[in-house]
């Protein structure tokens, strides 16, 4: 004691030194038992980790014959699917000789052009192939456009029976065998395409029937990229614009005035009873019947409709651009088997 009292500095450094090693050593204790719960935690995780990467995974049974399952139904029903276009899947694209194609090509003109009839065709009309007409195609290029051509006949002929009043302009997108090249598929592509553009004019109508033929035609399958209709006029109907019936001179002057008639409110001339003789038939004899007026049927709703709108409308016409591709289904791939 008479040392601390001797040297109080030196004791109460020494003290302090004390207190706080005490504290330190405390400190660490706690932190030490956490860390290392907190490693132990880390490798038990980490093991898990690496043993379930390291493991292969092992379904259900239920689960795994579910899922075989439902693979099967998807492969078989994309069998089915798959043969539903075999017919549109060339089996072999067969080349010919340049003049063969050629006179095969000017024998589908004039069909098509015979069955146009009297529809106003485009200048040098020749199926879009209009650069073939003095020059002949090349040798490894000819079956390639002997697919395109045969497609493109269809939707021509297609087209003559809907009866356009004019073929305005046709236009058929060159392939790459024509300048040498080659088809490269992509590795997901199902089918080639042939595009080709037409543009016509006619009625509402011949539009409907071209639209259904392109859909309804078995030979080719055509998908419609753009369509595009225009009105012959730009600005709708007028009142002015309609043409209603007139009535001649004389069906006007018998016409009454009276919209009832002018015998409306006339009473008819009472007819004289029949005597009694006459109102007994003689035995034997019929009555003879009396023939009822024949009336003419109202005309019905549509009709009358259709009527008014065509004495409004005029007869205008529509110009049609349609854009459409030949797909030509590529050989079909094998389904892995689950």
């Amino acid at each position: 004691m008479n040392w601390i009292k001797s040297n109080p500095f030196v004791s109460g450094l020494a003290g302090i030194t004390i207190l706080l090693c005490g504290i330190l050593f405390f400190l660490a204790s706690k932190w030490g038992t956490q860390y290392g719960e907190a490693k132990t935690g880390f490798d038990d995780a980490y093991l898990g980790v690496t043993t379930a990467e390291s493991t292969a995974l092992y379904p259900t049974a239920d689960l795994r014959d579910g899922k075989i399952k439902a693979l099967t139904e998807h492969r078989n029903a994309l069998g089915d699917l798959t043969k539903l276009f075999e017919k549109y899947r060339p089996e072999k694209t067969e080349n010919i000789t340049p003049q063969a194609f050629t006179d095969r090509l000017l024998t589908a003109n004039e069909q098509v052009t015979k069955a146009f009839g009297e529809t106003a065709l485009p200048e040098n009309f020749f199926l879009g192939f209009e650069s073939y007409r003095d020059q002949l195609a090349k040798p490894d290029a000819t079956g390639t456009l002997l697919h395109q051509m045969d497609g493109i006949k269809a939707a021509l002929m297609g087209l003559a029976e809907a009866r356009p009043s004019a073929l305005l302009k046709i236009l058929r997108v060159a392939v790459p065998e024509e300048t040498g090249g080659n088809f490269q598929p992509a590795p997901n592509d199902m089918a080639r395409f042939f595009s080709c553009e037409v543009t016509f004019k006619g009625t509402e109508q011949s539009a409907k029937d071209f639209l259904n033929s392109l859909g309804a035609t078995d030979s080719h399958y055509f998908v419609i990229r753009t369509l595009s209709i225009k009105n012959e006029r730009e600005t709708p109907p007028q009142v002015s614009d309609a043409k209603f019936e007139t009535i001649a001179p004389e069906e006007a002057a018998v016409a009454p005035a009276n919209p009832f008639g002018e015998a409306f409110f006339e009473q008819p001339d009472a007819a004289p009873l029949p005597t009694p003789e006459e109102s007994v038939a003689p035995a034997g004899d019929a009555a003879p019947e009396a023939a009822a007026p024949e009336t003419p049927a109202p005309p019905s709703a549509a009709q009358d409709t259709a009527r008014i709108l065509m004495q409004v409308l005029g007869n205008e016409e529509l110009t049609v651009f349609v854009r459409f591709d030949i797909a030509i289904f590529l050989p079909s791939k094998e389904l892995p088997k689950p």
